[in-house]
């Protein structure tokens, strides 16, 4: 018998045997429909709080809990401190991974609703800023497939929680100072007045380089309206914009692709992003239903010491994502039911000027669809049986109109699509023995669509338009030819060969599980499971730049994930997290022969644990010492270099593996109403107090130690 056979036998077993879905969190801010009372753990900063929510595998990161002195610039800054996290950073963006897997592995949702995600591209799969984070009221972590109503996704489902208007109207403005003229400030405004409430806001933030010439500039404005309309429901319109504008790193290490005159770049060279976009959604008791608009545009700025005035070398992006949802929910006895869909079109264009080489546009398309049906079902009072089925439709399609000019000539235009589809149950099992106790086992089948920047990939490794691809090629086989020579100098024989390795590209399938228990009370809250992954064809990429992009054999993920906060006294407590992760991927023959049998997943390290200790010695003041270590990862060669080209050049020697570090960091808030009767806080934060000069990523280390200083006031 295969082995998909017998796995797809025991997952039959469980299924009849279990009959249930894990009914997650339900992703619309504002639902009104009925919830079991089986709570995620929400750390605070002032008290254990259990939140009546369903999500036994989400965790709640509560951005006003943060002590905030300047140092925090993004959702990533309030995601690297939590369970199973890692995060990197780069001239390219930010990227984060939750249980070894990347963020295009993730679903991103905001108010529930799908927003963008064009795939890694640039490093880049999500743009981490869109949502400033004083406009965020929560950020639900949900690991692992989750519910029906989230599809295609592996690694599982954030979803970023927008603020509402507050009852009494109030205005908070703050303003911060730190290391490298690190310079913030911000404003907001929140009210209700009749049915009426908002959020209103905007930022502003510049800092000077700590690396050769990354300094930053970025700007942001939001706005939340709702009206209650009563017993009918609520409307509620969310926008926002974004604007950065941020130089390329040119320090020493940062030398992106030793085949690629990106090495020579020189001081001023920089890109430009902005995102827009925007939502209205309805919710009601019976209906959930809303439409979404996300747009990113980018353009970068690439300069050389050796260019005369005129001549130029350019690359810009467009990306424009759509989205509608909804859902109808409605609870009767002992069940809970839920019927929805979803739509998502993604739409991109990428435009290269190559210096002296002519252009290049590139077309992207994505169709997403989805629908699910749910059942939450309370057999007994302490025991609940949900099961669901969801179906999942994509289709992806490049176009690549051939305008760049190369030794041999000018490369023909390319078309290619895939599409693919599936049904995937879901069930959870729980068990509630005390009424702060719950015990739940959960699963169900995995199914994630190629991103269309997974595709684009695909297509020019395998057709052999991308240089870096071209390299790995002649590197794998030993060619000795120089690693940005055309095309047509490969053997035949070799590029069949290429071909056949690299295939075609499929979906990733496969099975997930979680086991776990959790308990709250007044002084304590735990949180322990056990996960496994049991996942095949998935989507690797090989570490270097414009990577070769394809499907492995299978992926085997399995941890343990630990967290807890205990309340020691009136005056201190502590709290953590811990994860222990073990993958191993299989048949990945590129890179067990390129990195001399290397099968763990990138950037997957084995240990992640933070540690926070908080003290309150007397009213109004907080302290906190955070802990943050990262266990020793594979990480790939250097910058866009396999190691048998790497080997050749002494000064790009690769990092083959990254990590191994505690970072320390202290922070400190005082609040006090005694300033002209206004509510007044005076913060300071020092960062990476030991000085460690760590890569979070192959070209980017970490700043030294940085102070910042901060007072917020709010009236």
């Amino acid at each position: 018998m295969s082995r998909y056979k017998k796995i797809s036998i025991l997952n039959l077993i469980a299924i009849l045997s279990i009959s249930i879905l894990f009914f997650s969190q339900t992703g619309w801010a504002g639902e009104r429909a009925k919830v079991q009372k089986l709570p995620p753990i929400e750390v605070t900063g002032k008290r254990v709080n259990a939140l009546l929510r369903p999500g036994l595998t989400t965790t709640i990161i509560n951005p006003e809990a943060k002590i905030e002195a300047g140092e925090t610039n993004d959702i990533t800054d309030l995601l690297r401190e939590s369970q199973s996290i890692l995060v990197e950073d780069s001239s390219y963006g930010k990227k984060v991974f939750l249980r070894g897997l990347e963020d295009q592995d993730m679903r991103i949702l905001i108010n529930g609703m799908p927003a963008g995600q064009m795939g890694t591209y640039y490093t880049r799969s999500f743009e981490w800023e869109t949502i400033p984070v004083d406009a965020i009221d929560r950020i639900e972590v949900t690991k692992g497939v989750g519910s029906a109503e989230y599809g295609n996704t592996v690694a599982g489902t954030i979803n970023i929680i927008t603020k509402r208007g507050s009852r009494k109207v109030k205005t908070r403005l703050r303003g911060s100072y730190g290391r490298y003229h690190d310079r913030k400030s911000m404003i907001t405004n929140s009210g209700t007045y009749g049915p009426l409430d908002w959020f209103a806001g905007a930022s502003y933030h510049k800092k000077n380089k700590y690396l050769k010439n990354n300094n930053i500039e970025d700007s942001n404005g939001f706005l939340s309206t709702g009206i209650d309309l009563g017993d009918l429901g609520e409307i509620r319109f969310t926008g926002y914009g974004y604007h950065k504008n941020e130089g390329y790193v040119l320090d020493d290490r940062v030398l992106w692709n030793v085949w690629s005159e990106a090495r020579g770049y020189a001081q001023g060279s920089d890109f430009n992003l902005d995102n827009i976009g925007g939502e209205i959604t309805y919710t009601s008791d019976l209906v959930d239903m809303g439409m979404s608009y996300t747009k990113q545009d980018r353009y970068s700025n690439p300069l050389k010491d050796h260019w005369k005035d005129g001549e130029t070398n350019g690359y810009s992006s467009d990306f424009r994502t759509p989205s509608i949802k909804c859902k109808i929910h409605h609870s009767f006895g002992p069940h809970t039911l839920s019927l929805g869909g979803e739509f998502t079109y993604g739409d991109a264009d990428a435009h290269w000027k190559y210096y002296h080489q002519g252009r290049e546009i590139v077309y992207f398309n994505q169709d997403l669809w989805g629908a699910f049906f749910q059942d939450s079902w309370d057999i007994l009072p302490r025991l609940n049986l949900t099961i669901g089925i969801r179906y999942d439709d994509f289709k992806n399609t490049v176009r690549d109109v051939g305008q760049r000019y190369t030794p041999t000539g000018r490369h023909g235009t390319f078309q290619d699509h895939i599409g693919h589809h599936q049904w995937s149950p879901r069930y959870t099992l729980t068990y509630r023995p005390l009424d702060n106790l719950s015990v739940y086992f959960t699963g169900g089948r995995i199914f994630k669509s190629p991103t269309i920047a997974d595709t684009y990939r695909w297509y020019s490794n395998y057709n052999f338009i991308s240089s870096p691809g071209r390299a790995v090629l002649r590197a794998y086989y030993g060619l000795r030819q120089p690693p940005m020579a055309p095309a047509d100098k490969i053997p035949d024989k070799y590029r069949q060969s290429w071909q056949t390795l690299i295939g075609g590209l499929r979906p990733i399938k496969g099975w997930d599980y979680e086991l776990g228990i959790r308990q709250a009370t007044k002084r304590f809250a735990y949180h322990i499971n056990l996960f496994h992954q049991d996942i095949y064809d998935y989507i690797n990429k090989f570490p270097v730049s414009y990577p070769p992009t394809y499907n492995i054999n299978s992926l085997d993920l399995w941890g343990l994930e630990l967290s807890g906060r205990y309340i020691i006294c009136r005056y201190l407590e502590i709290e953590g997290s811990y994860t222990y992760e073990d993958t191993k991927k299989h048949r990945d023959k590129l890179v067990e022969r390129m990195y001399r049998g290397e099968n763990d997943l990138s950037n997957a390290p084995r240990h992640i644990l933070n540690v926070t200790l908080r003290a309150r010695p007397f009213r109004g003041f907080t302290a906190e010492w955070q802990t943050r270590y990262t266990a020793k990862r594979f990480a790939g060669g250097a910058p866009g270099v396999p190691p048998q080209m790497a080997g050749k050049r002494p000064e790009y020697q690769p990092m083959t593996y990254l990590g191994g570090y505690a970072i320390h960091n202290l922070r400190l808030s005082y609040e006090t109403n005694a300033i002209h009767r206004l509510d007044t806080k005076f913060l300071l934060a020092i960062e990476n107090i030991t000085n460690k000069r760590v890569w979070e990523r192959l070209d980017y280390p970490i700043p030294a130690t940085t102070v910042y200083g901060g007072i917020q006031v709010e009236f």
